[in-house]
């Protein structure tokens, strides 16, 4: 038998797999591209006699989509962002809708337990500045 009766009798072909394997490959990719880990948020943490203070880095943000969760003495700064842009165009018929959705989130430990009450936070120029009274207490060594 010649060698081009044998690859007509083949019912595969490396190919045709090749083929499959890369489609499927791109369908998953494509599908699950815009699912993402949320974003950590930069911090800077420093602390001075009266207070604790933590700067958090939020470009961009509106104080509406920042949340501020406390538990105890674990702090969490979370940010959450929604976009909807829709397009319709009456005279072709057309109507086109694009959401875009991102979260950003830390948890952040602090040294001592906290009172929400006494928290205070601004946000001024993407940076959220976060207050809390100092509850450490030196004990003097006799």
């Amino acid at each position: 038998m010649s060698q081009e009766k044998k690859r007509s009798i083949q019912p595969f072909h490396e190919k045709s797999f090749g083929d499959i394997f890369q489609s499927l490959d791109s369908f998953f990719q494509d599908t699950f591209r815009h699912l993402k880990a949320p974003r950590i948020i930069p911090v800077y943490q420093y602390e001075t006699k009266q207070e604790y203070i933590i700067e958090a880095e939020l470009p961009g943000a509106k104080k509406e989509q920042v949340t501020l969760d406390i538990y105890h003495n674990f702090l969490k700064i979370a940010v959450q962002s929604e976009e909807v842009v829709e397009e319709k165009d009456d005279l072709r018929h057309t109507y086109k809708h694009n959401s875009r959705w991102e979260r950003a989130e830390r948890v952040i430990q602090l040294p001592f337990a906290v009172n929400e009450s006494e928290v205070r936070a601004k946000l001024t120029d993407g940076v959220l500045k976060i207050r809390i009274p100092n509850k450490r207490k030196q004990i003097d060594i006799k």
